[in-house]
């Protein structure tokens, strides 16, 4: 059975190569007619050439028979290239291809545009197929229809000098119909060629990349290599020279360190791109030697356009540009000290306690200044209580750059926006407060209210401060007749406290307004109602 299957193999094998060498020989002949007709097409245009005395005729006769010998040349490659069963028209000269890339940047991208050019080959060889088919399909109805309408006029026609143009029109028209049917069958067969031998799209990029990686990815890992290997000596070389030399990182190191190092910066990267180029040169891999060109070309096209930006970058880095380290600057609406620039810098709120990590370009455009040790950071820091213009009143346990959390004496939190905390005008606690209370009497102790009655209530708050254990956050006490109002003479009791009673603060309001009352209960004064009123200043 094998031997059978073996045998039916061969024989089908045997038949289709017999059917296509019969194509290809019907071909041939086709092609070989019109050859013979182009030749004498062009002996006889070559005759009437030189008979002619018409300076105009014999240019026009001119153009007829380089038109001719292109298409003679044409239907001979073709031929040729049937015939053969490959492609001959590159194997016998470059002058073409080398008068097309004079130029010194052509020269240095021609490995690369030949092999994109090798790699849409057969797409172009297909594309123009196509186009020719399609021309030859316009213009071979044309000839048919030319020629019936000469065939008709001469059967109807009795001049025989008419007849004899005629016919020769006629033999014209019929060699073209002979000319465009065997170029249209040849086309035909070349189109079929390439498509038996054409492969999917998916297995052709898989064959390409195969190859591509096979050639050229050895050299491609050590151009990696090279580029790794550069950049990780110079930052194990920059490593070693901070920890020899701490002094080139700080805050406060001149122009010539800071300039040296952005140089640095800049060295290691312009040899780590060049690294996998001097590989590529070494190992005269000239494709991708070519695309590295390439990439080095687009970057310098595109640093071109970002030059300016760069410009003031790299001036940020000196230390001589808009933002200089040390100075305060306004950013996303705080204040903040310039830490350390760097390609990421470093801001930090002293007072808040918060930093902030910016890339170098989000400096680009802003300015900052020298600060003065009189100039606030922040409302408040961490720990810190504090109360707002909606009387809200609580202990920072929480401080970002977005939100601020408060808790109050009960134990709920409170988070703000940093603008809406902001806009609250907060009055910081615990830098030491006061506390302002107004007791208002009647006008019956009008005689004594500026004397013995301010002296008294003093005497009388700042014993109960003293018994109920606030003497040491007390650091004064001042009762004073403030004015005579409407119904009743006014006294203000100012009580200035250090920060940490902070937390103390709405109870000593409320204690205050209590000994206040209990100094007219013992004393008999009177109060007049409403009289008694509390507020902070």
């Amino acid at each position: 059975m094998k031997k059978i299957a073996l045998l039916l193999m061969c024989l089908i094998a045997f038949s289709a190569t017999v059917s296509a060498n019969k194509d290809r020989i019907n071909t041939l002949i086709e092609l070989k007619k019109s050859k013979d007709i182009l030749v004498e097409e062009i002996k006889k245009k070559s005759k009437l050439r030189s008979a002619s005395k018409l300076d105009d005729e014999k240019e026009a006769l001119k153009e007829e028979i380089k038109a001719l010998n292109t298409h003679l040349d044409y239907v001979e490659t073709t031929f040729e290239k049937i015939a053969t069963g490959i492609d001959t028209s590159g194997m016998n000269s470059t002058e073409a291809k080398e008068e097309s890339l004079s130029d010194d940047l052509q020269l240095l991208i021609k490995p690369l545009v030949f092999g994109a050019k090798e790699a849409t080959e057969g797409m172009r060889k297909k594309a123009k197929l196509q186009e020719e088919i399609e021309h030859y399909k316009t213009v071979l109805p044309q000839s048919a229809i030319a020629y019936e309408n000469i065939n008709k006029l001469l059967e109807q026609s009795n001049d025989s000098i008419l007849k004899q143009d005629l016919t020769t029109l006629k033999k014209y028209w019929e060699q073209q119909i002979l000319l465009h049917t065997s170029n249209l069958n040849a086309t035909l067969y070349q189109l079929t060629m390439i498509d038996e031998n054409e492969v999917s799209f998916s297995k052709s990029w898989e064959e390409n990349s195969k190859k591509f990686f096979e050639e050229r990815g050895r050299f491609l890992l050590e151009g990696l290599v090279a580029f790794i290997v550069v950049l990780v000596l110079f930052e194990l070389i920059y490593l070693l020279f901070v920890k020899l030399f701490p002094s080139t990182i700080k805050t406060n190191r001149s122009f010539y360190v800071r300039f040296g190092g952005l140089l640095y910066r800049v060295l290691s990267v312009v040899l780590a791109i060049l690294a996998p180029m001097a590989i590529f040169f070494y190992e005269e891999d000239w494709v991708l030697f070519s695309i590295g060109l390439l990439v080095l070309f687009g970057i310098a096209w595109t640093f071109r356009h970002l030059m300016p930006k760069f410009w003031q970058q790299a001036r940020l880095l000196l230390n001589i540009g808009s933002v200089r380290e040390e100075e305060r600057i306004y950013y996303q609406n705080l204040p903040w000290r310039v830490k350390n620039i760097n390609i990421f810098t470093v801001l930090e709120n002293p007072d808040s306690g918060v930093r902030l990590r910016l890339p170098i370009e989000e400096l680009v455009g802003l300015a900052s200044r020298p600060s003065t040790k009189y100039e606030p950071w922040f409302p408040c820091r961490l720990n810190d209580w504090v109360l707002l213009s909606n009387n809200y009143y609580g202990k920072v346990v929480g401080v970002s750059l977005e939100f601020i959390e408060l808790v109050d004496i009960g134990g709920g939190h409170r988070v703000f926006i940093i603008s809406e905390f902001l806009s609250l005008s907060p009055l910081n606690l615990s830098t030491d407060f006061r506390i302002v209370t107004t007791l208002g009497i009647s006008y019956k102790h009008q005689k004594e209210s500026t004397t013995e009655i301010v002296a008294t209530l003093e005497k009388f708050i700042h014993k109960k401060i003293k018994e109920e254990g606030y003497e040491e956050g007390l650091k004064k006490l001042l009762v004073e007749f403030s004015e005579a109002g409407d119904s009743s003479l006014n006294i203000d009791i100012i009580a200035n406290f250090s920060g940490d009673m902070a937390p103390l603060y709405n109870r000593f309001k409320r204690a205050i307004g209590r000994w206040s009352v209990d100094a007219c209960t013992q004393n008999g004064w009177e109060i007049p109602f409403p009289q008694l009123t509390v507020h902070q200043v």
